[in-house]
């Protein structure tokens, strides 16, 4: 289990994710389930912060699901 992956699992991490480190995006795409696309949009509306992203994340989530 990577660092980011504990983080991830951890609903008060308080990690960032450094967006400079290509290999480190890539780790924290796979330890959230979600592409780079979103998680560069929800650093750019919340910052780096892994707990205030998986917020963010959850929330746009939520909004665009459909029933089929």
């Amino acid at each position: 289990m990577t660092s980011e992956t504990k983080a991830a699992d951890d609903p008060d991490s308080q990690a960032n994710v450094d967006v400079g480190d290509k290999a480190a995006v890539e780790r924290w795409t796979k330890a959230l389930g979600v592409t780079d696309e979103a998680l560069w949009k929800a650093v750019q509306m919340v910052g780096t912060r892994v707990d205030k992203i998986k917020d963010y994340l959850g929330a746009g989530r939520a909004g665009e699901q459909s029933d089929g």
